[in-house]
């Protein structure tokens, strides 16, 4: 490990520029719409995607000052452009807004933020850039055969891949990871200051504990050396695989924020 996080400030310094390496991610490509103490980031004709919109930036005194009527806009708003689950992000436990949220039926998930700079790997992986159409096309037939999405909800596959060529449109970088040329696993990066985001990490189901994501995620600091970022910012939900492999990796834990959701009566648009 290369960060001094024995020192508070250095803490939260990158537990506040985590946390906005994904406000940045869902603001890509995105419209934004403001509420009280809030920002909506959707992406017009995804919706009915529950990783394509958001509530974000938000003010947790907004919600405790607002209540129940601050809660219904922010429905309001998400239902407004499509969106069939209403997903608010805080960056941590604020336990007025917290009740009122219990209260009105949100289920809670931890997301948890690891920064470290990681070796290389030994095994012999390529992260080949997503770049033309014939490669988008691979990865979305990657997707396909891999099952599921990164974030935990359900995403179908072409609206996942045409939501991270959007991203990448407005800055992401996306990479397909090929074992003896065959494409096992998925990965997309955000260059922020003082270290890489690394986003949407996926390993195929036959190749999935061989290494392949500790490869991954060692190519990315390889990329991230070179350009002068090393160190490298990851997010998983709390008790999910992402955490564990985290965590087996010796990565430091520097915070968390809150994902607070609800399915809603939306209309994907």
């Amino acid at each position: 490990m290369s960060l001094p996080l024995a020192n508070p400030s250095v803490e939260r310094d990158l537990l506040a520029r985590g946390i906005e390496s994904d406000c940045t991610y869902f603001e890509m490509g995105a419209q934004l719409e403001q509420l009280e103490g809030a920002t909506v980031a959707w992406m017009p004709g995804l919706t009915r995607s529950p990783a394509a919109a958001v509530v974000h930036r938000v003010d947790p005194e907004a919600i405790a000052s607002g209540g129940a009527g601050w809660i219904a806009s922010a429905e309001a708003a998400m239902a407004n452009v499509g969106a069939a689950l209403c997903r608010i992000y805080l960056d941590g436990r604020h336990k007025l807004a917290d009740d009122m949220l219990r209260n009105a039926g949100y289920a809670a998930r931890d997301e948890l933020i690891f920064v470290d700079a990681l070796p290389e790997s030994s095994i012999n992986l390529t992260l080949c850039p997503v770049a033309t159409d014939a490669d988008w096309a691979e990865k979305l037939s990657f997707h396909k055969a891999a099952g599921g999405t990164p974030d935990g909800h359900g995403n179908g596959p072409a609206d996942w891949v045409e939501l991270e060529r959007r991203k990448c449109s407005a800055g992401m970088e996306a990479f397909l990871a090929r074992l003896d040329g065959e494409v096992v696993g998925a990965v997309g990066a955000i260059w922020c200051d003082k270290f890489v985001r690394t986003k949407n990490l996926v390993v195929h189901p036959d190749h999935r504990g061989r290494g392949v994501a500790q490869a991954m995620l060692g190519g990315i600091t390889a990329l991230g050396r070179r350009r002068g970022t090393p160190e490298q910012c990851v997010v998983a939900v709390k008790g999910e695989k992402g955490e564990l492999l985290y965590r087996r990796l010796q990565m430091p834990m520097i915070g968390y924020q809150v994902e607070w959701s609800k399915p809603i009566a939306g209309g994907a648009r």
